[in-house]
């Protein structure tokens, strides 16, 4: 065998060309990988990660509301029945999806393996306002219009319990969260967002014994924009700050809670407003009558019932119809004659509470009495009665669960 030795031209030459076809093949590796990291993506899963491919979805599939998409959908969306999994191109019935919107989280249970496919099909979920509004027809005995067009829930204990301020909203029960209750559904003549309806709940425990206003030296004030108690609400108990031992708001339920302006309409009527009725002082609550230079709006997150929100909360029974509660004045709610309008309102609890209407003195502003009537005490604003801080939900909080009642209250999904 005879054996050549290269001329050092021809190696240098070899050699060149070796490192070329090198390059090139590096080239083309990192422009392929390049290529197919850019057109792949992942779904976070409880216990891992679904990577899939958007030039191959045979992982993977993806619809939302009826529409073909590449990636899941941001905001609030769930799951609907259309969407399942397949095992070698069998549907596997035994596997169980579900979707938390909050955090684009999807759990499949048992853990899927190479080659499950799975084929999500995702719907934006109602507003809390219109899945509210859905339940009227078939629960008039626990809803009820009033007569400015705003949807209450009415009797003595109606399923409209919510779980509200949690710690985690992953994680949604009586540890994690507080019971709050859902007052009802209300358009923006009452909150002053043009064409939008919100949801307005209160906490269903009191903060506990607090005072309206703190005397000054000079005098009380009933202007809510000053006062103490909405100082507190606002400034201390909203940005998460504890009030008489009760956790603030939570971050994520901050961002819930819409800012609205609060109409603080009053009276110069004497004696208490003795004659004012639901219809009346929903009238007064909204009207330009304040005590001396007073604003009549409030624009913030956190307040207080309204008197309205108490009388239009009954549903009477008996002897007294719910029609006889509206026409009769809140003051005489305490009457023998008319125990059926306080005994069938979920707002009545024998606690004395605040509402954020101001009364015809600069120390007065209506409370909800032990026995039942509303009336402004001449015990005045320094005066310590129970505090239960009410909100409006954000217009795009959805109800994701839930039954409404004690033991399962409805769920909700934050922005």
């Amino acid at each position: 065998m005879k054996f050549e030795v290269l001329k050092q031209s021809h190696l240098k030459r070899n050699i060149l060309i070796g490192v070329v076809v090198v390059l090139i093949l590096i080239a083309l590796i990192l422009t392929f990988t390049r290529a197919k990291y850019r057109v792949t993506e992942s779904i976070p899963l409880v216990n891992g990660t679904i990577n899939y491919s958007l030039a191959d979805l045979n992982i993977v599939a993806i619809t939302v509301d009826g529409e073909a998409s590449d990636t899941i959908p941001e905001g609030n969306y769930k799951l609907t029945e259309e969407s399942y999994c397949t095992v070698n191109d069998e549907e596997d019935s035994s596997i169980t999806l579900n979707y938390d919107s909050s955090t684009q989280t999807l759990s499949v249970i048992p853990f899927t393996t190479k080659g499950t496919k799975c084929y999500l099909d995702f719907e934006k979920l109602k507003s809390a306002a219109d899945t509210i509004e859905e339940l009227y027809p078939n629960n008039q005995d626990i809803l009820a219009y009033d007569d400015y067009n705003n949807l209450r829930y009415i009797s003595a204990n109606p399923d409209n319990y919510v779980y509200f301020n949690c710690d985690d909203y992953n994680n949604l029960n009586s540890s994690s969260c507080e019971l709050w209750r859902i007052i009802g559904v209300f358009n923006e003549d009452t909150h002053g967002i043009n064409g939008t309806k919100l949801v307005k709940l209160v906490r269903n425990d009191s903060l506990g014994n607090i005072a309206w206003d703190i005397y000054d030296g000079n005098n009380y004030t009933n202007n809510w924009e000053t006062a103490n108690l909405q100082k507190d609400l606002n400034d201390n108990y909203l940005l998460g700050n504890t009030i008489e031992n009760e956790k603030g708001i939570t971050p994520t339920t901050r961002e819930m809670i819409s800012t609205i302006t609060w109409k603080l309409g009053g009276t110069t009527i004497n004696n208490d407003s003795e004659e004012e009725t639901s219809r009346t002082f929903y009238t007064i609550e909204r009207s330009e009558t304040v005590f001396n230079d007073n604003p009549t709006t409030w624009i913030g997150k956190i307040a207080l019932i309204y008197p309205s929100d108490y009388g239009y909360a009954t549903s009477g029974e008996n002897t007294t119809s719910r029609e006889i509660c509206l026409i009769t004045a809140l003051f005489n709610w305490n009457s023998a004659s008319f125990s059926d309008c306080k005994n069938n309102d979920w707002l009545y609890n024998g606690d004395e509470k605040w509402t954020i209407t101001p009364g015809s003195q600069s120390y007065l502003a209506f409370h909800v009495d032990n026995d039942g009537h509303i009336y402004a005490s001449s015990d005045g604003l320094g005066e310590l009665r129970d505090v239960y801080p009410t909100v409006y939900l954000s217009s795009s909080v959805a109800i994701t669960g839930g039954e409404g009642t004690e033991q399962n209250p409805y769920t909700l999904a934050p922005n």
